[in-house]
């Protein structure tokens, strides 16, 4: 996994083993391998490497890109790579095939064992989360320890031979503000949380409201609160102002109370 967040520089997450990058402010060429790229929304921070990804893809033949964006801002995105193909002086692609939209509430499928639930978020544009599953079976109880030839029989004749359940392997949430983790909790059952702080002790929590993002100090109460919001055993906490010193980030995570500094992760640069 490859990650980088400065709020209004750029903010992505490269995850190899699921083929896909969350969120795109720039793009490497290795981040260009990946072909699933999901925006949590189209602020240019958030979204404009994905031209480069286009391209790159493009330039080396590997298959189109797949980009999932909030369908609130599909059209406007499609107008704005269309607009880059002319200057460029390309032939227009097929960007319907390309660009989806992606509503609330939404699951899709991101691999034959994995798909992706969207849910809501509350920042000053269109935004969504993404929940990443994977479906896992297990061999029924009443077959365990049976011979090889019994399970081939009870094959044959149709029988099901697994129980299948899912589990959250990842969560991404861009930028919002703590409200969607008071409307969402459920994101704390995923293995690792990736959310956003952008504004630490010493700047008003309103500063945060003003522009639709999370103060640390909020996380800190919601965690006293409703800690199953938080209970992920990998909680990753990005997005922060560029204003900061690495020096005050890591202060500010050492000042993390108990039981959550442990699990916490600050992307840090």
């Amino acid at each position: 996994m490859r990650a980088f967040s400065i709020s209004g520089l750029a903010s992505y997450v490269a995850v190899p083993s699921f083929d896909a990058c969350f969120d795109l402010g720039h793009c490497s060429v290795a981040s260009s391998h990946l072909r699933n790229v999901l925006l949590s929304h189209v602020h240019q921070d958030h979204s404009l490497g994905m031209i480069r990804h286009l391209s790159l893809r493009a330039m080396t033949g590997a298959s189109p890109s797949r980009i999932f964006v909030p369908e609130e801002s599909r059209e406007p995105l499609m107008r704005v790579l269309r607009a880059y193909d002319e200057l460029e002086g390309k032939e227009p692609r097929d960007l319907d095939s390309i660009v989806r939209g992606v509503r609330v509430g939404e699951t899709f499928a991101l691999s034959p064992n994995r798909s992706v639930h969207a849910f809501d978020v509350t920042h000053r544009i269109a935004s969504r989360g993404y929940t990443v599953t994977e479906t896992r079976r297990k061999l029924k109880e009443h077959f365990l320890g049976l011979p090889g030839e019994a399970i081939r029989d009870a094959r044959e004749r149709g029988e099901e031979l697994y129980d299948y359940h899912d589990v959250n392997l990842f969560t991404y949430i861009g930028d919002s503000t703590v409200e969607t983790l008071e409307r969402h909790p459920e994101v704390g059952r995923s293995a690792v949380l990736f959310l956003e702080a952008t504004h630490l002790p010493g700047t008003s929590p309103e500063v945060s409201a003003k522009y639709g993002h999370t103060h640390l100090d909020e996380l800190v109460e919601l965690h006293s609160r409703r800690p199953e919001a938080l209970a992920s055993a990998h909680v990753v906490i990005k997005h922060f102002s560029m204003k900061y010193r690495r020096d005050d980030i890591l202060a500010a995570h050492a000042a993390l109370p108990d039981g959550l500094r442990e699990r916490v992760t600050f992307l840090v640069r």
